[in-house]
């Protein structure tokens, strides 16, 4: 049976290391990236970040690091990169002139569904995907960048397709 080592990852997002427990001279107060701060436990709960899985005999070779989870494992919280994907994301809505309020509004409250698979994330998506719809490509854009990496697998095969 094998067990998970601990992952640092800076409060953006960029991954430091999946082992920080067993490689520990592989860590960083400060993310080299972006010069942020680095943690390696959960600051809702306190847990350990799941990092890389080992198991005894078994070594993989050429494997592709996985995105930084988006949730805790322990307590169900988002991370600190995920709230500040969906806050700038908001911050971003509100500077949409060509919407409504009442359309920034609702596209804000969609985003909260999109990046939990959830029963409301196919609504949440198709009501975002008309929202934006009416947003120039520019703005499409940007929105895209901030949003692609924490949206749920099924909200981003809905919204951008596979």
């Amino acid at each position: 049976m094998g067990y998970y080592d601990v992952a640092q990852i800076c409060l953006n997002g960029h991954t430091i290391t999946r082992s920080a427990r067993s490689s520990p001279d592989f860590t960083k107060k400060f993310c080299p990236k972006c010069g942020e701060e680095t943690i390696t436990t959960c600051p809702r709960c306190n847990q350990p970040i799941q990092g890389e899985y080992h198991v005894e005999g078994v070594v993989a070779i050429g494997c592709k690091d996985p995105p930084p989870p988006k949730f805790c494992h322990n307590c169900g919280g988002p991370y600190p990169w995920t709230e500040q994907k969906i806050q700038s994301a908001k911050a971003l809505a509100d500077e949409f002139d060509d919407l409504t309020s009442s359309e920034r509004e609702k596209l804000k409250q969609s985003l909260d569904d999109l990046y939990r698979d959830t029963p409301q994330t196919e609504v949440a998506a198709v009501r975002f995907k008309k929202i934006m719809a009416k947003v120039g490509k520019e703005s499409y854009a940007a929105m895209k960048e901030i949003i692609i990496g924490v949206l749920s697998e099924a909200a981003r095969k809905c919204i951008f397709g596979s």
